[in-house]
């Protein structure tokens, strides 16, 4: 069971191409997604009986995510979870871009991740653009090595010609969500931030050259980071 998402939006194009793009950015079977877009005549608008019916498809349990455009989207939206009529689902319109909070959603909820992750990293989707733009700073943190829970720590140096882009980093949130630890990841001065969050990796503006730390806890501390290093070494297989 995952997370279903349901996109709603003014353009049957606009909707399927973003949905496209986001599942260019996992591997593996996608999670439970269905797109509301545009009028039954092939004309831009929304319809909330379409809304409604999409999230029927993709309700499987474990909540539904709603990503909208513009202006009447959001109504829609709101009218398709109301005539839905299961007030026991936990359906959620979420305040994301809807490019980026798409694939940061699309990327969580492949790897498991419940709605709350999902919501969370979607409506955190411009932090990258933010910092590299300078509208606030990168997240950073402690020193993630201070403490008596640093368990595993290592480096490596990013070779691939694209650096640590979205696909990349999407793979990387992937390989990290195979062990049971808590890995973080710095480049220089930028981080830690979670190695499962796609959004978190982007912000590390991380290039072809640069040396990523990588630090984990928990039972499986020591493989996590062996294997992530040599995923990274590799190139991540590109």
């Amino acid at each position: 069971m995952t997370v279903g998402i349901v996109v709603v939006s003014h353009s049957l194009a606009l909707a399927e191409s973003a949905v496209e793009l986001a599942l260019q950015m996992v591997h593996g079977d996608p999670p439970p997604i269905r797109v509301a877009a545009g009028t039954m005549d092939g004309g831009l608008g929304t319809d909330a009986a379409a809304v409604m019916a999409a999230i029927g498809e993709v309700d499987g349990g474990d909540g539904v995510v709603v990503f909208v455009d513009i202006g009447s989207a959001l109504m829609s939206a709101e009218l398709g979870i109301e005539l839905y009529g299961h007030p026991e689902s936990d359906i959620r319109i979420l305040a994301a871009p809807f490019v980026e909070g798409l694939v940061a959603g699309v990327v969580q909820a492949v790897g498991g991740a419940g709605i709350d992750d999902v919501a969370r990293e979607s409506e955190s989707a411009l932090k990258p653009k933010h910092a590299h733009l300078g509208v606030e700073p990168a997240p950073t943190g402690p020193d993630p090595t201070s403490g008596p829970t640093a368990e595993a720590i290592t480096e490596a140096v990013l070779v691939n010609e694209t650096g640590l882009h979205a696909r990349p980093a999407a793979l990387l949130v992937a390989e990290a969500r195979r062990f049971d630890a808590d890995i973080l990841v710095s480049n220089g001065l930028i981080g830690p931030v979670s190695a499962s969050s796609s959004i978190g990796l982007a912000t590390l503006n991380a290039r072809k050259g640069d040396t990523l730390r990588l630090v984990a806890t928990g039972p499986q501390a020591g493989a996590a980071v062996e294997s992530l290093a040599g995923f990274i070494t590799a190139g991540f297989g590109e």
